[in-house]
């Protein structure tokens, strides 16, 4: 009979034969927010190691490492242990990582386009990152990189469609992602949808410094209040230096998003500041 048990993660090591090596916390954010939301809906497994007095993973790294996660993130909410299916031993190494492989391997990815489907139809339900995320377990990263057009108003697809906002599309469209994002704006919302095109112009302005007007919308007021105290904001020079990993990442994401990537290194140092600051207070 097959055999389950909550086990302690410090009674879990990761096998030296587990065929996931690179990238392997990557998403790792978005895998805990669903387990979270969902439970854990398939156990990982492993064999017991008498010599060591531990459990030896075969299958479900990331799945541990999740929960490691959570565990860290909300000590003291049951996340110290994950269900295990307890099998017997593989009598081979050769034996150990056929079965890793043979999880990993059978996996089919989700195409693109039923990602974005299956994303956009969960969000045009609620309209609220909050509401998905405890929900579902999908992060806001996610809903921001699937979603896209479908989060904004219908008078902003308008606008980008007749150039209205910038005359380059793509540029057109994360100004206006980005305009929704600063407004806070949701379907059915206080934000009217006008304030959100005016708001998306006013960012597209060469003068403007889209991140400052994000910066200033938090402290509310109208668009031309938002935009007149953004002109305002001094700026002083930051180096920060990026090892390769985080800086071919940044590249990417600059590249998707259709932003320099000064530009978007700029955007999350002022989000990050703004909401540390918004936390301590005064």
């Amino acid at each position: 009979m097959e055999e389950f048990k909550d086990i302690p993660l410090d009674s879990i090591r990761v096998q030296k034969h587990n065929v996931r090596i690179h990238d392997i916390d990557q998403g790792i954010e978005d895998l805990a927010e669903n387990i979270k939301a969902n439970g854990l809906l398939q156990p990982i497994a492993a064999y017991y190691d008498s010599e060591q007095s531990r459990y030896v993973i075969l299958t479900g790294q990331r799945r541990l490492n999740a929960h490691h996660y959570l565990n860290d993130k909300y000590p003291g909410e049951g996340f110290d242990k994950i269900q295990c299916k307890i099998i017997p031993e593989p009598k081979t190494d050769e034996k150990k990582k056929a079965l890793s492989l043979a999880e990993n391997i059978t996996q089919l990815p989700m195409t693109e386009p039923d990602l974005i489907k299956a994303v956009t139809d969960l969000y045009n339900v609620y309209g609220d990152y909050e509401m998905v995320r405890q929900e579902f377990g999908i992060s806001k990263r996610m809903v921001d990189r699937y979603v896209r057009l479908s989060r904004l108003p219908e008078t902003l697809k308008t606008a980008i469609q007749e150039g209205g906002i910038h005359p380059n599309p793509k540029k057109a469209e994360n100004i206006a992602i980005r305009a929704v994002n600063a407004l806070q704006y949701t379907k059915n919302g206080p934000v009217p949808e006008d304030q959100v095109l005016e708001m998306a112009r006013a960012m597209a302005r060469p003068e403007n410094d889209p991140a400052d007007l994000a910066a200033e919308a938090a402290r509310g007021g109208s668009v031309t209040d938002i935009e007149a105290r953004a002109v305002k904001r001094r700026k002083r020079p930051l180096n920060i230096d990026l090892d390769t990993d985080l800086s071919e990442k940044l590249q990417k994401v600059s590249e998707q998003s259709g932003d320099t990537e000064k530009a978007r290194a700029t955007q999350y140092v002022v989000e990050g500041v703004e909401r540390d600051y918004a936390q301590i207070g005064d």
